[in-house]
C-alpha cells in the first residue's frame, strides 16, 4: 500500500463480511471525518451486495482501497492483511457496521499524539437507538469471572461478587486508562503494534480484541477510552448464527487458556470449559428458537 500526501498518517481498516448497506454508511463517514484517513476495505467473500454498492466510491475516490479474499479469512486474519502491509503512523480499525462522528477520529488522534504511552485507544460507543454499549470499556474475563457470570451469581448477590464490567457507569468525561476496548472501533499506535504483534488468527471472530490489549498492557503500552468522541455501532449487523455463537466462546476458552491456564488449578479449569458448553448450548437454543419465530412470522 503506497502513502499519498496527507493522508500517510493514518489507515483505516474496515473488514466486511455481509454488512449490506451498512458499510456504505460507514464509509461515507469516514470520508467525511475532519482527520483524512486513507481506506482500505478487506472482503471476506461477501455475497450480499455490499461490495458492489461501494463501486462508485471506489472509483471516484483514490484513497480507498479494496482487497477481496475469495473466502472468509475471519476478523483476525483480514485486519492483518493490511496491517502488515502498511507503515502508518495509526491504524483505524472499525466494524462495517459503525459510523464515526465528523471529529471522532481527529479527538482519539489528539489524545494519542499527546500521550505517546498509549498504544490503542477507543471511545463511546452507542447503539443505534442511542444506548451505550457496556462493551466499550471493559475489564478482561477470567476464569473466575465467567463462572461466576455463568451461575448468574453477580446478578443475584450484588452485594458479593464485583462488577466486572466499566459498563455505563461512573463516566467521568475524562481520559481513561481502562484494561479493555472493544474491537468495534480501535485506534492503534504503528510503532506499538509492531512491538506488540497483529492480532491473534487463532481466532476467528470474537475475543481477538481482547486479546490484544491484553499484549499491548503486558507490553507496557497503555489502553486508553476516550469520553468525548462516540461511534454508532448497529451490533450483529452480519448477523448472529449458530456459527457466530460458537467462535465466540472458542474464543473466549482461548483467551482463557493462553492467558490464564498457570494461575487455576486444572479441575477448575474443567468446570469452566463446562460452563463455556453449557452457555453455548443455552444461547445455540435461543437463537433456534428465535429463527422459528422469526420463520412463523413470515410464514
Amino acid at each position: 500500500m503506497s502513502k499519498q500526501g496527507k493522508f500517510a498518517n493514518t489507515l483505516a481498516i474496515v473488514v466486511n463480511y455481509n454488512a449490506g448497506e451498512w458499510l456504505d454508511a460507514c464509509i461515507d463517514s469516514l470520508l467525511r471525518s475532519t482527520y483524512p484517513v486513507r481506506i482500505c476495505v478487506v472482503d471476506n467473500a461477501s455475497t450480499d451486495g455490499s461490495i458492489e454498492r461501494i463501486s462508485t466510491k471506489l472509483h471516484s475516490s483514490p484513497n480507498i482501497e479494496l482487497v477481496r479474499n475469495k473466502e472468509n479469512v475471519g476478523f483476525a486474519r483480514a485486519n492483518n492483511q493490511a496491517l502488515r502491509n502498511d507503515t502508518s503512523d495509526f491504524f483505524v480499525l472499525i466494524n462495517p457496521d459503525c459510523v464515526v462522528e465528523i471529529d471522532t477520529i481527529s479527538k482519539v488522534l489528539s489524545v494519542m499524539e499527546n500521550h505517546g504511552d498509549i498504544g490503542l485507544a477507543s471511545c463511546l460507543i452507542k447503539n443505534a437507538d442511542g444506548t451505550i454499549q457496556k462493551t466499550c470499556r471493559r475489564k478482561f474475563p477470567t476464569p473466575w469471572s465467567g463462572m461466576i457470570r455463568t451461575l448468574g451469581m453477580s446478578s443475584l448477590f450484588p452485594e458479593r461478587f464485583e462488577d466486572f464490567d466499566y459498563g455505563d457507569k461512573e463516566l467521568t468525561g475524562e481520559l481513561e486508562h481502562v484494561e479493555a476496548v472493544s474491537g468495534a472501533f480501535m485506534v492503534a499506535r504503528g510503532s506499538a503494534v509492531q512491538a506488540v504483534g497483529y492480532l491473534d488468527e487463532g481466532y476467528f471472530m470474537h475475543c481477538e480484541d481482547l486479546d490484544w490489549c491484553k499484549r499491548f498492557w503486558d507490553s507496557q503500552f497503555k489502553v486508553a477510552f476516550v469520553p468525548d468522541a462516540f461511534v454508532t455501532h448497529k451490533k450483529g449487523a452480519s448477523g448472529r448464527s449458530l456459527r457466530v455463537n460458537w467462535y465466540l466462546h472458542q474464543g473466549m476458552l482461548r483467551f482463557y487458556k493462553k492467558f490464564y491456564i498457570n494461575e487455576y488449578p486444572r479441575i477448575f479449569f474443567g468446570l469452566v470449559y463446562l460452563g463455556v458448553f453449557l452457555s453455548f448450548l443455552a444461547k445455540s437454543t435461543l437463537i433456534l428458537l428465535r429463527g422459528q419465530r422469526a420463520s412463523a412470522g413470515h410464514s
